[in-house]
């Protein structure tokens, strides 16, 4: 059912916010994506894998092969009597729509799907191929998702030559900033080892807590770099803490932390990897670490995408992207190491995971423009 006097991309945001499809579960958002680019000739194929849904879209044959990438899970809304709205009611108010996923990400849901829709009405004879992945475990573990239809696409020798992501990229206004790269990040799962017992007869006990504090001390006050020409310098940080049997009487044996680096071009798991083992041996702690990969850093220094989406945006706010690296991971690093181009660009950012997450409608109908411009432009 559409809204009268909305366009389609607001009447498609609306009708994807009202499921409410937390993390892995879909609940219908791609049939409606499925189901809207039916009209023009899509064919479109679903690929599950442990409980995760994606649909992978496509018009046309052979290059340049153009993918939007997104998803359609979102966070949950957690205790929704904090709502000024209902966070699935999508309701519009003075031009902005309210719900969970109208930033993050569904209205950028909304506007590629629409525009690949539109691009294909008017050019139903282009060059290459267009289409759009989309994914309902991006906000978890990505297990099933991204990376499953990746290792899809490179058997099928369906190598996107360009991707763009929807995700919420701008900082203060709409237009002001294309992420043309992200930080990879690396998580390390450390188990600090102690003797427990009794907090009466220290000289008995190796309490691990302190140990950990030492450890910690040591990985905060590390400059892990100075940065590089597109990145910040790496940042670390301590996410997890669990200790001690929860008496007051108790020494405990071990301790666990987890913490996470996100790091630019001049840092890499091993780097990081060689300076922990480093600080152990010098501050005489012993751990067991597991390191988890979570992405690598990318970038796209410059191209006929950047090119295009740079002056689409241009044509339609009136101002010039800046160019950001800053920020967390997307599902774009789980493309790039395909040799794709990745940028993203979509709505403000202000509001993703909040409470009364919201959009402005207008800027939802400029990303739909944007889209159909740089579509345009790389298929000239």
């Amino acid at each position: 059912m559409t809204i009268n006097n909305l366009s389609k991309t607001a009447n498609l945001a609306v009708s994807l916010i009202k499921i409410p499809s937390v993390t892995p579960y879909d609940l219908g958002c791609q049939t409606l994506i499925r189901q809207t680019l039916d009209e023009v000739g899509f064919k479109s194929l679903t690929l599950k894998d442990s409980g995760t849904e994606n649909i992978l879209s496509l018009h046309g044959s052979g290059s340049p092969f153009f993918l939007f990438l997104g998803h359609t899970d979102v966070v949950s809304p957690g205790d929704e009597s904090s709502w000024k709205h209902n966070p699935y009611g999508a309701e519009i108010i003075d031009g902005v729509l309210h719900g969970r996923g109208s930033q993050d990400m569904k209205g950028s849901d909304a506007a590629m799907t629409i525009a690949l829709l539109d691009f294909v009405k008017a050019n139903p004879n282009h060059k290459g191929t267009v289409g759009i992945l989309l994914t309902s475990n991006e906000e978890g573990d990505a297990k099933g998702g991204t990376p499953f239809v990746v290792e899809y696409l490179k058997k099928q020798n369906l190598i996107p030559d360009y991707c763009l992501v929807g995700e919420p990229s701008c900082s203060e206004s709409f237009g002001d900033t294309i992420k043309n790269g992200r930080r990879g990040s690396v998580t390390a799962h450390i188990t600090v080892k102690g003797v427990q017992g009794h907090v009466a007869y220290p000289q008995k006990c190796d309490n691990a807590a302190h140990h950990a504090a030492v450890l910690i001390n040591a990985l905060n006050n590390t400059v892990w770099d100075e940065g590089s020409q597109f990145f910040p310098p790496s940042s670390f940080q301590v996410t997890n803490m669990q200790c001690g049997t929860g008496a007051e009487n108790v020494v405990p044996g071990s301790c666990y932390i987890m913490c996470n680096w996100r790091y630019n071009d001049a840092l890499n798991k091993d780097l990081i990897e060689e300076k922990i083992t480093e600080i152990l041996k010098q501050e005489k702690i012993e751990a067991d670490i597991r390191y988890v990969v979570n992405g690598l850093p990318f970038i796209t220094k410059g191209g006929a995408l950047l090119e295009a989406l740079n002056k689409s945006i241009e044509e339609i706010v009136g101002q010039k992207a800046k160019l950001s690296t800053a920020g967390g991971t997307s599902d774009g690093r789980f493309v790039a190491p395909l040799g794709t181009k990745v940028v993203e660009f979509g709505p403000l950012s202000t509001l993703i995971h909040k409470v009364n997450e919201a959009v402005d409608l207008e800027s939802l109908d400029k990303l739909h423009d944007i889209y159909v411009k740089t579509l345009e432009k790389i298929n000239l």
